[in-house]
């Protein structure tokens, strides 16, 4: 099995030691009675680049390595993956692909379509009015303008797209054109989540409590959070803990994430360290 990821490329999934939780998973599938009849699984780390066109050519070379892929992180790249597993006869599980990757034959949807649930969410709270704030990076403003696509779709106007670094000026024009639209009620990040070290949301939340955007007037929705279980129950984040500025602006920040009900990340990662699945010296703060 492939894993695909910019896992050499992105400041933050950098950190996320696939080749660690890979072996994880494997070494659990192997072992288990249900799924391992006739089969032996293993696992192979994919580089995928943070240039989208990159990205798409990389995966021209998958076929000679794996048997199926999970992947790409890059939803632009969702189309061509999912045409070559077609043709390989190969599964794709994805995570990340939007509408258009539907209908592809060997397409796994592992979860919920995080589109789909956060207009779920816009339409109990009755928010209509979105606009999308990504990093400058080309996967998340691939995701950014996939998911606006996504939601317009389904009824929703968002009148603004637009992306912003580290730099404060740049968030400050994001936010600005967001001021400037007309009954915007809900911003949404695509981009790291600052719980996780992502500067440029840090950056964003920092500019938006200057602004006087965080009083209530716009609610801030990170999207990241929609596609993977973060912790929340009695866990203490740093980045709070360490920052006034960015605590305050945080009260308007709405997190919808997926549930863990069997453990947090933290809890699940200590239990295969004491269990010797994986190196003792991993820190769960820095995964």
């Amino acid at each position: 099995v492939g894993v695909m990821g910019p896992w050499s490329c992105d400041p933050i999934l950098s950190h996320a030691l696939p080749d660690v939780a890979s072996r994880l998973a494997v070494a659990r599938l192997n072992r288990h009675p249900a799924f391992n009849r006739g089969y032996w699984w293993d696992a192979m780390v994919v580089a995928e680049s943070c240039d989208t066109p990159q990205a798409v050519t990389n995966l021209l070379n998958v076929d000679r390595y794996a048997a199926a892929l999970i992947g790409p992180f890059n939803p632009a790249a969702c189309g061509a993956a999912g045409l070559l597993a077609a043709a390989w006869n190969k599964p794709l599980v994805a995570w990340s692909c939007l509408g258009e990757a539907e209908g592809l034959d060997t397409l796994v949807v592992p979860m919920p379509e995080p589109v789909g649930v956060l207009h779920e969410v816009l339409r109990y709270f009755r928010w209509a009015h979105v606009a999308v704030v990504t990093s400058a990076g080309d996967a998340w403003r691939e995701v950014g303008q996939g998911v606006a696509q996504e939601l317009r779709a389904r009824g929703l106007p968002v009148t603004v797209v637009t992306a912003a670094g580290t730099r404060e000026e740049e968030a400050q024009e994001a936010l600005r054109r967001v001021q400037r639209a007309d009954g915007v009620r809900v911003v949404l990040m695509c981009m790291h989540s600052v719980l996780l070290g992502g500067e440029e949301q840090r950056v964003l939340l920092e500019e938006a409590e200057d602004l006087g955007m965080t009083d209530g007037t716009y609610v801030f929705v990170p999207y990241d959070a929609l596609t993977f279980p973060l912790p929340y129950h009695r866990v203490s984040y740093p980045a709070l803990a360490d920052n006034t500025k960015l605590r305050l602006a945080y009260d308007a920040v709405l997190t919808v994430t997926i549930d863990s009900p069997d453990g947090n990340f933290r809890e699940v990662l200590q239990e295969a360290k004491e269990a010797y699945e994986v190196p003792a010296h991993i820190d769960p703060m820095q995964v």
